[in-house]
C-alpha cells in the first residue's frame, strides 16, 4: 500500500483538527509511559499534528514521527522544528533497519490496511531490546470500531509473537476521567 491509496487530509481539515486535538492526553501518556532518556530514538507512526513529538523532544531524545497526510506532515514538522518527519505509513517506513529504540502509535492501529505489514515493518526498524507500545482506545466486547475490546487482546499478543517480537505486555491505561486505551508492547530481540 502506498501513501496515495490512504485517504488524505486537506490542509483545512487538518488544520481544524489540531485545533480541536491540539493536545490530547493519550500522547502526554504515551509518552510517559516509553520513559525516554537522551539516549534515546523514538517515532511516532501516525503522528498527526505532532502532538507526542512535542511532548517526547524535552526529554533530549531524537524525534521522528510519519503520517499518510501531507497536510499532517507539514503541521507536525511546524510544532516540532528538530523532528525528523516524513510522509510514509506503517507499512513502508523510510528509515534503516535497528534505527529506534522506541516506536509508538496512538490511536491509529485500527486504520492500518495491513497490520502484520506495519507490525514487521516496525520489528525492521527496532533497534534489538527497542519497544513498540501501540495505544488504542477500550471498546466493549462484540463492537467493532476505532480502538480495541478485550477478546483482541489475547490474539494481538499471540501475533507479535508469531511475527517475531521476542516478548508483549498489555497495560490499560486512564486519561482524564473517562478515557481508558489499551497499550500493547512489544519488544525487539535483543
Amino acid at each position: 500500500m502506498t501513501t496515495e491509496d490512504v485517504e488524505r487530509w486537506s490542509p483545512l481539515k487538518a488544520w481544524l483538527y489540531s485545533l480541536v486535538n491540539r493536545n490530547p492526553e493519550s500522547n502526554v501518556a504515551i509518552v510517559r509511559l516509553a520513559s525516554l532518556t537522551a539516549d534515546d530514538s523514538i517515532l511516532d507512526i501516525g503522528c498527526g499534528p505532532g502532538a507526542a513529538l512535542e511532548h517526547a523532544a524535552p526529554t533530549g531524545a531524537q524525534v521522528a514521527g510519519v503520517d499518510p497526510s501531507p497536510s499532517m506532515v507539514e503541521r507536525a514538522s511546524k510544532r516540532v522544528p528538530d523532528a525528523d518527519v516524513r510522509v510514509a505509513s506503517a507499512e513502508d517506513l523510510p528509515f534503516p533497519d535497528d534505527h529506534f529504540t522506541v516506536v509508538v502509535n496512538v490511536a491509529s492501529f485500527h486504520h492500518w490496511a495491513d497490520r502484520d505489514a506495519g507490525l514487521r515493518e516496525i520489528l525492521r526498524v527496532l533497534a534489538p531490546g527497542g519497544r513498540l507500545h501501540l495505544m488504542e482506545g477500550v471498546i466493549k466486547e462484540g463492537k467493532d470500531g476505532h480502538g480495541l475490546n478485550s477478546g483482541d487482546l489475547a490474539s494481538l499478543q499471540a501475533r507479535f509473537l508469531e511475527l517475531g517480537y521476542a516478548g508483549t505486555t498489555v497495560d490499560t491505561v486512564k486519561t482524564g476521567w473517562r478515557h481508558r486505551y489499551y497499550v500493547v508492547t512489544g519488544v525487539a530481540p535483543g
